[in-house]
């Protein structure tokens, strides 16, 4: 069969998939994209359809309902937080707003850092992990190449994305308050909700220099409706928010997104299954010959074994079969190699195990 036209850029093309292939989405499986596999939860949908009966009149131009419930949720004031349609906007919109002339960004990491960072004409520096060490961050090398390379931005994720490794709170705050004065830290917790415990959500309204992104759409299984926000010190956080867009949420994406933050059935339910799911997962994974790296979050990297076919040939056979795993030959340091794999249900693992091993041993 001919090559499918998709491209390793991101994950999450299961609507293209399903229409190259002719077959109904029901029928793809993405492990491209690291959404809860729960699903949306039942709730939230049940917003977001009786909200369309408003859709005749504007969403709120500034998200105001949603951001009060966030700072209810998390106990942050209003005005440490800014709400946007994703945390991708949000990403784009801070160099604009801090013109920081040289940013570092801790690799491999999410393309649209460097995307968004020369769109400002920011010039981007990497802080590339080693493979080796499990990708793990050494506060004291950060701070310290973040001296030497002069910059005003350091990014970074937590936990790493593809890699799934986190990075101990205390160690990014010590990273944020070394350079207080010199440099902002902007970290990414998009998966975070997957491991509450390294955030430093709450930290942010104390520190001058602490801007961090959150999205609501991985762990609620809502990216159709683009929900995400930004936490930072007040000052900074006014300006951000008269240069945002209005009427950034349309209405549904509010009203589902409210109710998601009331679910804690369903949050409870999240954090305590998909640890087993991933330790199953990491489990087949290595009796396929993988190296797994160690995750705080809801997807794994591997490594392929040596006979395997590259992460760009496995990817396009396995699509003929309506199955989509990410490509991580575009994650800077990463080669092809590595791949990334979402944690879906036991048996929708079990099917891209017994996919996989029928390709490495074709």
């Amino acid at each position: 069969m001919a090559d499918l036209e998709l491209t390793p850029a991101h994950g999450g093309q299961a609507l293209l998939l399903a229409r190259l292939l002719g077959r109904p989405l029901s029928e793809i499986l993405d492990f491209s994209a690291s959404i809860n596999p729960f699903g949306p939860p039942t709730a939230a949908l049940a917003a977001a359809q009786a909200a369309l009966a408003e859709v005749q009149h504007y969403p709120e131009s500034d998200a105001a309902s949603l951001r009060h419930a966030l700072a209810a949720h998390h106990g942050l004031p209003e005005s440490n937080l800014l709400v946007g349609n994703g945390s991708t906007e949000l990403l784009y919109l801070l160099p604009r707003l801090l013109q920081p002339r040289r940013a570092l960004v801790v690799t491999p990491a999410f393309s649209e850092y460097r995307a968004a960072l020369l769109l400002a004409g920011v010039e981007v520096v990497e802080f590339p992990l080693a493979v080796e060490t499990g990708f793990s961050l050494s506060a004291a090398d950060l701070i310290a190449t973040a001296r030497s390379a002069d910059v005003d931005l350091v990014i970074v994720a937590n936990p790493g994305n593809p890699t799934g490794a986190g990075i101990a709170p205390e160690l990014l705050l010590a990273v944020a308050d070394a350079l207080d004065g010199r440099c902002t830290l902007a970290v990414d917790e998009a998966f975070v909700d997957f491991c509450p415990q390294l955030s430093v959500l709450t930290a942010a309204p104390s520190r001058r220099n602490l801007f961090v992104f959150r999205s609501l759409t991985k762990f609620y299984a809502i990216p159709g409706l683009r929900v995400g926000f930004l936490a930072g010190p007040d000052a900074l956080m006014a300006l951000l928010r008269n240069a945002a867009p209005p009427w950034s949420l349309n209405t549904p994406a509010l009203a589902a997104a409210r109710v998601c933050l009331t679910q804690t059935a369903y949050h409870d339910a999240t954090l305590q299954q998909i640890p087993l799911w991933r330790q199953e997962l990491a489990a087949g994974l290595s009796v396929l010959g993988c190296r797994v790296f160690a995750s705080a979050a809801n997807y794994l990297l591997a490594e392929l074994p040596p006979a395997a076919p590259v992460a760009a040939q496995l990817a396009q056979q396995l699509r003929q079969d309506g199955l989509l795993i990410r490509d991580c030959s575009n994650f800077s340091p990463l080669d092809g190699r590595y791949i990334r794999l979402a944690v879906r249900r036991a048996e929708e693992n079990r099917r891209l195990l017994l996919a996989l091993q029928g390709v490495m041993n074709a």
